[in-house]
């Protein structure tokens, strides 16, 4: 009977041990690491991004340069100018006039492209599409 006693006691000493560093350990919080979501570039294109005529704003042709106004919000673009080669430009152009859409990528072209300015070629069937 003496040792039946003394395993219940020890018992309800390691069982109470239990709980209570189970309650002590639940009051113990991880704070979550704080993330910062980061975008590549904001409102600026980038080489391989995804291109629709459907979202060309307006088309014009500034300092010896051909602009195009675009806007796509998926992209992250907000009425941005991006400066294309001479065939994209008349792409865009005809693509609109005849309201056949022009779906495909636009890639920076190296060539036409300098320090101060960036430009952009269309590619059709890009194999990211």
């Amino acid at each position: 009977m003496k040792a039946s006693t003394i395993f219940c006691a020890l018992l309800a000493i390691v069982v109470g041990a239990q709980l209570i560093f189970a309650h002590i350990e639940n009051k113990v919080t991880l704070n979550k690491p704080e993330t910062e979501e980061t975008y590549l570039e904001e409102n600026e294109p980038v080489s391989g991004m995804f291109f629709s005529s459907e979202y060309v704003l307006e088309e014009y042709e500034r300092d010896d340069a051909y602009c195009i106004r675009y806007d796509d919000a998926d992209a992250n673009l907000f009425d941005v100018e991006i400066v294309v080669d001479s065939a994209t430009y008349q792409s865009v152009i005809d693509s609109i006039k005849s309201g056949k859409e022009m779906v495909g990528a636009l890639v920076l072209n190296d060539s036409l492209s300098g320090h101060w300015q960036q430009v952009f070629t269309f590619v059709q069937n890009s194999e990211n599409f």
